[in-house]
């Protein structure tokens, strides 16, 4: 029978959020035990795991990991099974002008940046030439395809647009996908 702690973190799901800044960290000085499991994404976004506890989402925190016996690596691992099984459940993807709009649970749609078999197998099809995508905030995910000069004028509009309107920010940074990761695009030369 699981532990307490191991049906915790078998419940997690990998969830995309902004690093806070320096400044903000040393604010927040938390135990080891006490710390979330963070792991890097890009230069301004952190990769949690999160457990819905029905009406609210608790992190996964180092406790958790020494008490369940497992490694942050088998943790993202739980993590990306979790999130493709909610994203194969929930997940639509719409047609909007020259991008495509995600909608989900209104947590997670940016998260599913971490999810390679979205982008490679479920809409591979739209996207020939590889994928651009905004992620404003945690319930806002966009894509174009990166040929899609149009689309990418129209992500940047969109973030532009959300940048101060928004709850849970993340980012106006665009990310194009490139042999299975993403890349920050902080140029047009970039494109």
């Amino acid at each position: 029978m699981p532990t307490h702690a191991e049906a915790f973190c078998q419940r997690a799901i990998a969830y995309l959020k902004v690093q806070a800044p320096a400044a903000d960290a040393s604010d927040l000085a938390l135990s080891h035990a006490d710390s979330p499991i963070l792991q890097p994404f890009s230069q301004d976004l952190l990769v949690a795991y999160l457990v819905d506890e029905g009406e609210s989402f608790a992190y996964v925190q180092q406790r958790h990991l020494d008490q369940a016996g497992i490694s942050s690596q088998a943790l993202h691992l739980i993590g990306l099974r979790n999130l493709a099984a909610l994203a194969e459940e929930r997940a639509e993807v719409r047609a909007h002008g020259e991008l495509f709009a995600v909608l989900m649970d209104g947590h997670f749609e940016a998260s599913l940046l971490l999810l390679d078999e979205f982008w490679s197998q479920w809409y591979a099809q739209l996207l020939p030439n590889g994928a651009v995508a905004a992620l404003p905030a945690r319930d806002v995910l966009a894509f174009t395809d990166a040929a899609n000069t149009t689309g990418i004028v129209q992500l940047h509009q969109l973030c532009e647009r959300l940048q101060d309107d928004v709850s849970h920010r993340l980012t106006s940074t665009l990310y194009r996908r490139s042999h299975f990761t993403w890349e920050a695009l902080h140029e047009t030369a970039d494109l």
